[in-house]
């Protein structure tokens, strides 16, 4: 994690100071630069952005909402810890629903669909480091989603990868999985551009649930 960050170092200025704040202690912790367990205080996080306590305590706020940080009476503001049973039950809930989606995309999926859906795998194959892999990753499910014109789905699912990017980020982080991920999310793209969502919902499953079984590993090593 860097000393000193300016607020604005990749990040909209449109958006408030807390928010901003929040932004990139998300990133910080989603590709684990901010390790499990490790303490959220105040004052250092104020010092790093040149900031008052005030937005730093908005931010971290806004971040235990999102089950990223933890508040103990006794300890203060920690990072999550990383939990096995947390992942897997938002494994099999993604399954089913991201399966649905998928099924539905494909019968709608247009050429400009699919030129958003590739600039996203590119930037998969281009990532050059966890964050900007993260986020093409985000990126290129969206893609694929969206079109299935589902937007109540939609949000679960996203509440579901945003409960499991963490995880994700700290295996890729530990391991050589980003290239399969890569390949896997090519065949996806493939079927989906086919049209056949049957099949892309059906290598939706093993897709995540090898996923899963490489961030246990990954969790168990480390």
């Amino acid at each position: 994690m860097s000393n000193v960050l300016p607020l604005n170092a990749g990040i909209s200025s449109t958006r408030s100071i807390p928010e901003r704040i929040a932004d990139m202690l998300r990133r910080d912790i989603v590709t684990a630069e901010i390790l499990p367990d490790a303490p959220m205080k105040q004052s250092h996080i104020a010092t790093r952005f040149g900031v008052s306590q005030a937005p730093v305590r908005e931010a971290l706020n806004q971040l235990i909402s999102e089950h990223l940080v933890v508040h103990y009476p006794n300890r203060g503001v920690r990072v999550a810890p990383l939990v096995a049973a947390e992942l897997e039950e938002a494994a099999r809930l993604r399954i089913p629903l991201e399966g649905t989606l998928v099924k539905a995309a494909a019968a709608h999926f247009t050429a400009e669909d699919a030129t958003v859906a590739e600039t996203a795998l590119d930037a998969i194959g281009k990532a050059a480091n966890v964050g900007d892999l993260m986020a093409a990753h985000d990126a290129f499910h969206d893609a694929i989603y969206l079109p299935a014109r589902s937007p109540i789905t939609l949000d679960i699912v996203r509440g579901l990868r945003g409960r499991c990017s963490r995880y994700l980020g700290f295996m890729w982080k530990q391991s050589d999985y980003a290239p399969l991920s890569f390949a896997e999310h090519r065949q996806l793209l493939d079927l989906v551009l086919a049209g056949k969502g049957k099949e892309a919902a059906a290598f939706l499953k093993p897709h995540i649930e090898g996923s899963t079984k490489a961030i246990l590993v990954s969790l168990a090593r480390n």
